[in-house]
């Protein structure tokens, strides 16, 4: 046989590098590389979920409060731009001086008022919204986190 009639090039298995002495050798790359299922952009995928999950719990019980029927004040969602805190607030109803973000010792004093049930129900959306609060916070530390280990 002629050298130009060789009867297939050897293939990529067949070439055998000097530093991997006899044996074929084999590329250094992750077989699993560019598929999504790394551990890194998990885990970022995974925060992001998380926060934006909390985030919608927080929209969803200013809603609740909205709805409430001769309401004096209402959870407002309040989003900080400088740090992209979302947090829940007290805000008086309506318009005017009145209306505006409100400390919840200024609405308890109005709880006086208020029969039994109604005042109960405040109180715990109250401590909801701070349990919603203090996971948002911890969400986006976690977030943060997982994105300075996975630039």
């Amino acid at each position: 046989m002629s050298e130009l009639a060789q009867p297939e090039p050897p293939g990529a298995a067949d070439v055998v590098d000097p530093r991997c002495g006899s044996r074929p050798c084999q590329q250094d790359a992750d077989t699993k590389a560019f598929t999504g299922r790394g551990g890194a952009p998990a885990d970022v995928r995974q925060a992001q979920v998380r926060v934006a999950s909390i985030h919608r719990q927080q929209e969803e019980l200013s809603r609740l409060t909205r709805r409430v029927r001769g309401r004096t004040f209402y959870l407002a969602v309040h989003r900080r731009k400088d740090t992209g805190q979302v947090h829940l607030r007290w805000r008086a109803a309506g318009a005017g001086v009145r209306a505006g973000h409100i400390p919840w010792g200024a609405i308890h004093a109005q709880f006086a008022q208020l029969p039994g049930a109604l005042r109960e129900w405040y109180e715990r959306i109250h401590r909801h919204a701070i349990e919603l609060n203090r996971r948002e916070i911890e969400a986006r530390l976690a977030q943060r986190h997982a994105c300075e280990r996975n630039p």
